[in-house]
């Protein structure tokens, strides 16, 4: 979603690194409040697309904060980024939680996911090609509307075309979790997969499983 206006709440020390330039580089609009009362004061005014909370630049949890704001902006999403040693409850209302330290890349593609997609926004890889606001998948001659989760599923692959993705490190993207006890969800998810964007489901051309490690889009460029 391009010129989305997000609210990044950081310190103002001055030795304390601001994702603001990161965020405008890719082409949001950022104000930028430095603390919790000064940003729900002019919370109504901003009428942000997302809200980013820098806790970890205020040396506090967040966790008081982000419920502070989430009863402000009801279904806006909350990125939380917070210090691995002072981490917020799981009730805290954040819609992602960013732990240091991480690459600005990583807070990109989350702020990405998290706002809504423009319509007739795609990406595509190949003959796939995902309507990323209508959540449709077109693969040749077929087309066919997914669920959220399938979406998401796909749109990692195509976004990591050729790269090995670990079963971990899908689960923790698509579902949320660092939980990889039960791994039936993401096989399921899979097939399902498989069913839209290959000719044959049994003899995966696109979608490959790499055994004991995880699964990688191996699709030729061009339409």
């Amino acid at each position: 979603m391009q010129n989305a206006k997000v609210l990044l709440l950081e310190s103002d020390r001055a030795n304390a690194p601001s994702f603001a330039p990161a965020l405008e580089k890719r082409g949001y609009q950022v104000a930028i409040e430095h603390s919790a009362q000064s940003a729900l004061k002019h919370l109504a005014g901003l009428e942000p697309d997302l809200v980013v909370l820098d806790a970890a630049s205020l040396k506090t949890s967040g966790a008081r904060i982000c419920r502070q704001l989430r009863a402000s902006v009801n279904g806006t999403p909350i990125v939380l980024v917070a210090d691995r040693k002072n981490l917020p409850d799981a009730n805290c209302g954040a819609s992602a939680v960013l732990t240091t330290p991480f690459t600005p890349r990583k807070l990109l593609n989350t702020v990405a996911r998290l706002l809504p997609a423009e319509e007739g926004a795609f990406l595509q890889i190949g003959p796939i090609k995902l309507n990323l606001a209508q959540k449709r998948i077109r693969c040749g001659d077929r087309e066919e509307k997914v669920t959220p989760k399938q979406a998401r599923l796909l749109e990692m692959f195509l976004r990591a075309p050729g790269q090995l993705l670990s079963r971990k490190a899908i689960i923790k993207h698509v579902w949320d979790t660092d939980y990889v006890g039960d791994t039936r969800t993401l096989d399921v998810h899979i097939s399902w997969l498989r069913g839209v964007i290959e000719p044959n489901p049994r003899k995966p051309r696109y979608l490959k499983t790499v055994r004991g490690q995880g699964y990688r889009l191996d699709v030729p460029p061009g339409p």
